[in-house]
């Protein structure tokens, strides 16, 4: 039998002394929320060759995402927001994001341009969509606290 604490893997064995081994991680830290995490998000800010990388990488999933469903024009703009460095630039990724869709639309369609844009109210609808929603989700990068 064991003794009362149990074997050292059991749910009930006695905690470790302070000088023993590695110390388990505590429980109350988030993440998310750590510095390791606020720190690589600040280097990619500010390094132009990581920003530019996660700027295509999040641009490839958002593309996806639009895939999926129109929402995922929101959900993209946010992402291409929250890699960039200060507000103004994440509108304008926002906003350059939507150009990508719209151009992307245009090219897999198949018909020329001008066929297209003779279904004037429908068209209209997909084009601002395509520009605006991204650079409203790209307003994200505003909430968050400079520090």
């Amino acid at each position: 039998m064991s003794s009362r604490g149990g074997s050292p893997r059991s749910p009930g064995s006695s905690p470790r002394s302070p000088g023993s081994g590695s110390s388990p991680r505590p429980r109350d830290t988030n993440p998310i929320q750590s510095d390791d995490f606020r720190s690589s998000v600040r280097r990619v800010r500010e390094n132009p060759q990581y920003r530019v990388a996660a700027l295509a990488f999040v641009a490839f999933v958002g593309l996806f995402l639009v895939w999926l469903h129109w929402l995922g024009l929101i959900v993209a703009g946010a992402l291409v927001g929250f890699v960039s460095p200060s507000l103004r630039s994440a509108v304008v990724a926002g906003f350059g994001f939507g150009v990508l869709v719209v151009v992307l639309f245009f090219l897999s369609v198949g018909v020329p341009a001008s066929r297209l844009l003779d279904m004037t109210p429908v068209i209209y609808i997909s084009v601002a969509s395509a520009l605006l929603l991204p650079l409203f989700g790209s307003l994200v990068r505003g909430l968050e606290k400079e520090a």
